[in-house]
C-alpha cells in the first residue's frame, strides 16, 4: 500500500488534469453506448421515411479507441464495440433489411487533430476507419456491403482549437490539448439513402 502511494505521489501535478479527463470521456462513451443500445429495439430495421437523413450518429473518443498516433483497437475499445454491436434480444443490432426505395448504410468517419502533415492525417483517419470496421464485421456479415469509409483528417474538427499567441500557460495548454483530444475521434453514422432516381422535368 506504501508503495502504490509513493508511486501515486510520484505523478505530475500538471498531469492530472489528463487523468481526469480520460475518465470523462471514457463515461460520455460509455453513456452514448448506452443510448445507442437502448435504441435498436425501437428502431430494428429500415426506417420506412423516405429520403436521405442520419437516423443516429455517435462519436467515439479516439484516444479510448487507439494508442497515441497507432491504428489498432485497445481492448477497451473492442469492449465498446462489443457493446454496440453484439446481437441483443430485440435481435441483430445491424439489420440491412431495405425497401423498394430506401437502404441502410453505416457511414465510418475516421477524424484526427491538426497536428503533423495533412497527408499522413488523412491516411491515419481512414486506417482507424477501417480497422473501425473490420472490428464491426464480427457482428454482421451484411456490412460489407452497406458501408461507407470516410477520411476527414483535421477538416471537419468537431472542436475549434483555440489559437493563443506567445508561451502558453498551464490553462492554455489545457484548453489546446482538450480541443484537439475531442477531434480524435471515430463518427459512426446509421444512415438511410434514396435507391431511386427521380425523373429529371422536361
Amino acid at each position: 500500500m506504501k508503495q502504490f502511494a509513493n508511486r501515486f505521489t510520484r505523478k505530475k501535478p500538471e498531469d492530472s488534469w489528463q487523468v481526469i479527463y480520460m475518465d470523462l470521456l471514457t463515461n460520455v462513451m460509455i453513456f452514448f453506448v448506452i443510448l445507442w443500445t437502448l435504441s435498436q429495439g425501437k428502431e430494428s430495421g429500415i426506417s420506412n421515411t423516405i429520403g436521405d437523413m442520419t437516423v443516429r450518429m455517435i462519436n467515439l473518443p479516439g484516444d479510448v479507441l487507439f494508442p497515441p498516433g497507432k491504428t489498432k483497437i485497445t481492448k477497451d475499445g473492442k469492449t465498446v464495440f462489443k457493446k454496440l454491436f453484439s446481437s441483443s434480444d430485440a435481435g441483430p443490432v445491424l439489420n440491412f433489411e431495405s425497401t423498394n426505395l430506401t437502404q441502410r448504410v453505416i457511414m465510418i468517419h475516421g477524424h484526427t487533430d491538426s497536428d503533423g502533415r495533412k497527408d499522413n492525417n488523412i491516411q491515419l483517419g481512414f486506417e482507424r476507419a477501417f480497422e473501425t470496421y473490420q472490428e464491426i464485421t464480427k457482428y454482421s456479415q451484411e456490412l460489407p456491403d452497406h458501408v461507407v469509409i470516410c477520411s476527414h483528417a483535421d477538416n471537419t474538427p468537431d472542436q475549434e482549437v483555440p489559437h493563443f499567441q506567445g508561451n502558453l500557460n498551464s490553462i492554455q495548454k489545457a484548453a489546446v490539448a482538450q480541443a484537439k483530444s475531442k477531434n480524435r475521434r471515430i463518427s459512426i453514422e446509421d444512415r438511410v439513402m434514396n435507391t431511386f432516381q427521380t425523373n429529371s422535368p422536361p
